[in-house]
């Protein structure tokens, strides 16, 4: 199969299914969703709903009685390359989504684009979009069987906003009243009390968030981890050492931790006392941390159920013959809703030529995103030229359609480079390119190495700089790129709601994630006051501007977005892989 088999429009890219029917969902999005019924995709709560499988997948869990699952043994292996809390405020990475939901609700349940009730059964949205009431289930419980309360949800916000505990997702709280006067108070005044966030328990059912201005779209953005209910009184018996091994955690939800090793493996089994039992086939749930390549060959050898992502590398000469990795096995094709950028440290100490605008254009200018993308992806990635991802949601149509940002272009442009590499050197002072050097932190994932290899090679050969690679562990490079100590930093986003927000909300100058500390007081207002305007048109068309700043500021070098090829075994059912929430997103799976 030729190089560049996945190379093609957007607009053009369908999941792929081979060994199964495809039927045919109404409101379909191939490129964004994929799930182990194979029954087509849609942006309901559900897959195509004429699939047996499709329904079993649905939270409701009533289509399934347990003689038609006993047949096969339900016990689901799959893997993650890295799993580094489960914690629920700790929680920083995509990996340790999936694990974590496993074993903790939240007010709600996301299921592809579809809320639905969790641990909240029912809500009320202000009319003016700032403050949400959630009423909790009586039946709800901690898996011990003691209760939960809206004291426990409070206690957990709180938690996620004090500023002593450094939660990486913090910044989640900024819409939430009183928020930024706790984080981030004005010079020269007193930090408020976490007491005074916008939380509150007018009694043991009842949880209130009050919002400093409009936020449409938290509902959805309540089922990240972060937000999760933690019980005080073993956060406090165990503080730091909080959810290290299953006698130091506790959760509500489908499943109990029965094993833990830190980045090592993971087992789940059912909670009898979660409210939605019945829903839950699985009677276990293993999770081991491995390199992808390492998971392709544990598939091959019947160790693993499915292999989250094929590498790239290998992907093609998958789909061309999928039986390679065992008779009946099905593969798919979908968006993760991940963007990649190197992300740069404006604010170097070390380096000042990173805040030069002029040399961070020059940077920009001078890739070929589609060079790096064919090598290093075999054309599976698509080349990045902005920051929100394509299928994200716009009025009528996705955001990018309905408001263009044109900046960069996918392909080189070595003369505007060298313009705005020339006018950044008289600026320095500087007279040889040679004398610049910049250096390149990522991952040792094969993918991240060999993209960042082609870049330095583009940068050298188009700007004469020199780029030095450093190669980190993952969770090196999450601490490290949070902290600022990095030139250049492999980073990369997935959305937390269906928004342009949950991407643009990431630069805004006191989000503690944005460690380049990239800052523009224009795109912090747009991106800050968008939501206070209830015309889509309006508050979209803020957003729209923002990122334009962000690009003509070069405040990023953004790469590409990601696509992954994932394969499962034919009686596997419904694992939904999708570009919101949890993905792999399990809980309601099964085997034939």
């Amino acid at each position: 199969m030729k190089k560049g088999l996945f190379r093609k429009s957007l607009a053009l890219v369908q999941t792929v299914v081979l060994l199964a029917a495809v039927g045919c969902g109404s409101g379909a999005n191939p490129t964004a969703e994929a799930t182990t019924d194979a029954g087509g995709t849609s942006e309901s709560a559900a897959p195509a709903s004429e699939s047996a499988a499709a329904e079993s997948a649905a939270p409701a869990g009533q289509s399934e009685t347990a003689a038609d699952t006993a047949v096969a043994e339900q016990k689901l292996r799959y893997s993650t390359t890295s799993l580094t809390t489960l914690d629920p405020q700790r929680f920083n990475s995509a990996d340790s989504y999936p694990p974590i939901k496993g074993y903790v609700e939240g007010l709600v349940n996301t299921y592809g684009r579809e809320v639905n009730p969790g641990t909240a059964e029912s809500w009320e949205i202000a009319d003016d979009n700032k403050s949400i009431t959630f009423h909790l289930r009586q039946d709800a419980c901690w898996s011990d069987g003691s209760p939960i309360t809206a004291e426990d949800f409070v206690y957990s916000f709180r938690r996620l906003a004090d500023p002593a505990n450094a939660c990486d997702y913090s910044w989640a709280l900024e819409q939430v009243l009183n928020f930024v006067g706790i984080a981030y108070p004005a010079d020269g005044v007193d930090p408020l009390p976490v007491e005074e966030l916008g939380v509150s328990a007018p009694d043991s059912q009842t949880f209130v968030i009050q919002f400093a201005t409009p936020a449409p779209y938290y509902l959805a953005f309540l089922d990240l981890p972060c937000f999760y209910p933690v019980k005080r009184e073993l956060v406090e018996q165990y503080g730091d050492e909080y959810a290290t091994s299953p006698d130091k955690l506790l959760g509500n939800g489908p499943f109990i931790v029965q094993e833990y090793a830190i980045d090592e493996k993971l087992v789940l089994v059912p909670n009898d006392k979660y409210w939605n039992r019945d829903a839950i086939k699985l009677q276990e749930v293993t999770l081991f941390v491995m390199e992808s390549e390492a998971a392709v060959s544990t598939y091959q050898t019947g160790g693993l159920d499915f292999i989250s992502a094929i590498p790239a590398a290998q992907a093609p000469m998958y789909l061309e013959d999928p039986s390679q990795l065992g008779e009946g096995t099905i593969m798919e094709q979908y968006m993760t809703g991940a963007v990649d950028w190197f992300c740069i440290n404006i604010a170097s100490e070390t380096n000042p030529i990173l805040a030069n605008k002029d040399f961070r254009l020059a940077l920009n200018y001078a890739l070929d995103r589609e060079e790096y993308v064919a090598i290093a992806t075999n054309g599976l990635y698509y080349p990045g030229t902005r920051f929100v991802l394509p299928v994200v949601k716009g009025k009528e149509k996705p955001y990018v359609e309905e408001y263009p940002v044109d900046f960069y272009k996918s392909t080189a442009e070595p003369d505007k480079a060298q313009e705005y590499l020339q006018a950044a050197m008289t600026a320095m002072g500087i007279s040889d390119p040679g004398e610049i050097t910049v250096k390149l932190k990522i991952s040792d994932a094969a993918t991240n190495v060999l993209i960042a290899e082609n870049c330095q090679d583009q940068w050298q050969r188009n700007l004469g700089i020199n780029i030095e690679i450093e190669q980190v562990t993952y969770r090196a490079m999450l601490s490290e790129r949070v902290s600022g100590e990095f030139d250049l930093i492999y980073a990369g986003w997935m959305p937390d709601f269906d928004d342009p927000y949950t991407y643009l909300s990431y630069f805004v100058s006191t989000n503690a994630q944005n460690g380049g500390k990239y800052s523009n007081p224009r795109y912090d207002e747009l991106v800050n006051t968008a939501n206070s305007f209830t015309d889509e048109s309006v508050r979209l068309g803020m957003y729209a501007e923002a990122e334009q700043i962000l690009m003509e500021d070069a405040g990023i070098v953004p790469l590409q977005v990601r696509q992954e090829v994932w394969a499962y075994k034919s009686n596997l059912k419904g694992v939904l892989r999708y570009f919101l929430g949890a993905s792999p997103h399990f809980l309601y799976a099964y085997f034939e």
